[in-house]
């Protein structure tokens, strides 16, 4: 059995309400449901990180580039 640790956090209770539903509809315990949608959130976010870092990159390369340019047009 994976290791477990205890966060409590406050909670809009709509929003309970809500993640309740989706689990019971899915036969899903709410602690394996609220799980996969916090790994997935922060899988998502260091995926979006991870592209803005390669976009970034791309950015540098063509600014390198046109400055090259620049420098043998002079």
């Amino acid at each position: 059995m994976p290791e477990r640790t205890q966060l409590n956090i406050n909670i809009n209770p709509e929003l309970l309400k809500r993640l309740k539903k989706v689990a019971l509809e899915n036969n899903r315990k709410l602690v394996e449901l609220i799980n996969e949608v916090l790994t997935n959130y922060v899988n998502e976010i260091k995926n979006d990180q991870t592209k803005n870092r390669s976009i970034l990159d791309e950015l540098d390369e063509v600014k390198n580039r046109i400055s090259i340019l620049e420098n043998i047009k002079n």
